[in-house]
């Protein structure tokens, strides 16, 4: 029964980092003031020199520029769900590792990615890239082994991946004591002992060791090999995908919002790929403090990609500036739908696919009424046998006879060489409605090269054109 485990060593200090549109040394701090320790501190700060244990008077005079957060548990809490989604493409049973949090644990064992070697580790490796968050994996036949595996993966060669049960009975006793999730003073008590790795904790007379330490040592123990049973409950997820950002500062301006809603298309465009779903519909939410403003996207194409929704939302936001400072965004994926892509012919370039693009644009920039598509209704009349519609909506074949482009008004037309041909196009009726008509169409060619279609007022006996010809 392998499990796959993914753990997020500095899971609090990123989730701030990224939505910063610039990169700058930031920590972790366990409370405010100067009086506080660093938790975590992100690369920059990594490279001045900052280490976690810290005070933050002696960071900040290390890095006086060095900029502070305490954790958000919301935040994180948002984070590992969008994780734990991604793991659900791998199989149906994702849990939460509370006493080696934030760990996120799943059961592959019918999953035959796993007969690839390490192709899982690869698939978290990628996603951790996209997410831009940094993570440690592994593979072992009971969860708890697999997050201490993951904790342990620089160990040595292998370390990480080891689904086999009789693998693991000779790898899990070289871990080391420091990395159970016991209590702080049983892995000091034990360590002055001289146990420094499971087997020599394995190797401690059990009524012993209960009686000097209690039964957290022994079940941690047990739950790590797989003596005993290590039942989890699974994690569920709402139905709509969202992802929400925080923003450092208040922005009142779309340059600043720019970074933030290009993460929050990329985190929910991940899920959806994995998930083997796409989203025609949009909704972006902006906070700020007592005011709020949200509005919806409409797409044709459900795989419409990241950089296209930022450029239709960028446009979108320009043509209705902000009045209030944001705090907060957030966007949702509304009713998402399987998509399992688009087949395409080798000989096709991508043409159809560009076309509808340049049409979400317009729309965008234009308004959605200035941008039509046109159906046609059945009426045999030419000024009543079409109707606007949204794009993509229209319906039936163009009449070849007909031209595409009429007149909004049909123009009175007066010269020496027109005559009524053998053959016309004769519309008759119209009583019904108020609108009766009596007319012969035909084509004809004006002397400066355009393709005309005229008609003879057959009660008026006057010509007038009502079209023209590509």
């Amino acid at each position: 029964m392998p499990w796959l485990a993914v753990q997020f060593p500095h899971l609090g200090v990123e989730l701030r980092e990224r939505a910063q549109a610039e990169a700058v040394a930031l920590a972790m701090v366990d409370a405010q003031g100067s009086a506080g320790t660093l938790l975590q501190v992100n690369a920059i700060a990594l490279q001045a020199g900052l280490r976690t244990g810290m005070t933050t008077a002696r960071a900040l005079a290390m890095l006086p520029e060095l900029q502070l957060c305490t954790r958000d548990p919301d935040l994180e809490a948002q984070a590992l769900s969008h994780w734990a989604r991604l793991l659900y493409s791998l199989a149906p049973q994702v849990v939460l590792l509370e006493e080696i949090s934030p760990t996120l644990a799943v059961e592959i064992t019918g999953n035959t990615r796993l007969q690839q070697g390490r192709a899982l580790l690869e698939d978290v490796a990628a996603w951790a890239v996209a997410t831009r968050l940094s993570v440690s994996a592994g593979v072992a036949p009971t969860p708890l082994g697999a997050a201490l595996l993951a904790q342990w993966q620089g160990a040595g060669p292998g370390s990480s991946f080891c689904p086999g049960a009789v693998d693991w009975a000779l790898l899990w006793p070289q871990i080391p004591i420091t990395l159970l999730p016991c209590a702080a003073t049983t892995r000091a008590a034990l360590l002055a002992l001289g146990v420094r790795h499971c087997a020599q904790l394995q190797a401690l007379d059990r009524a012993d060791l209960a009686r000097r330490f209690g039964p957290e040592p022994l079940r941690v123990l047990d739950r790590l090999s797989g003596r005993v049973s290590d039942p989890r409950s699974a994690l569920s997820f709402p139905a709509d995908l969202e992802a929400s950002i925080p923003l450092h500062s208040e922005i009142s301006h779309w340059e600043g919002l720019r970074f933030a809603l290009h993460r929050a298309l990329q985190d929910i465009h991940l899920l959806l790929r994995t998930q083997a779903q796409a989203s025609r519909s949009w909704l972006l939410q902006l906070q700020g403090r007592g005011r709020q403003w949200s509005s919806t996207l409409e797409v044709r194409d459900p795989a419409t990609d990241v950089e296209m929704l930022l450029t239709l939302w960028q446009w979108r936001l320009q043509q209705q500036p902000l009045d209030f400072a944001v705090h907060t965004l957030r966007l949702q994926a509304l009713a998402p739908q399987h998509w399992s892509g688009r087949q395409v012919a080798w000989w096709q370039d991508g043409a159809e696919e560009a076309c509808w693009q340049l049409v979400e644009q317009l729309r965008q920039r234009l308004g959605a009424v200035a941008v039509h598509a046109i159906a046609g209704v059945a009426d045999h009349r030419p000024d009543y046998a079409w109707q606007r519609v949204p794009p993509g909506a229209g319906q039936g074949e163009a009449n070849p006879a007909r031209p595409l482009w009429l007149l909004a008004q049909a123009r009175s037309l007066t010269a020496p060489s027109l005559h009524l041909p053998a053959q016309v196009e004769r519309i008759e009726g119209g009583w019904w409605d108020g609108r009766d008509q009596s007319r012969d169409y035909f084509r004809w060619r004006h002397p400066a090269g355009v393709q005309c279609w005229v008609y003879r007022d057959r009660r008026q006996a006057r010509f007038y054109v009502h079209g023209y010809f590509a």
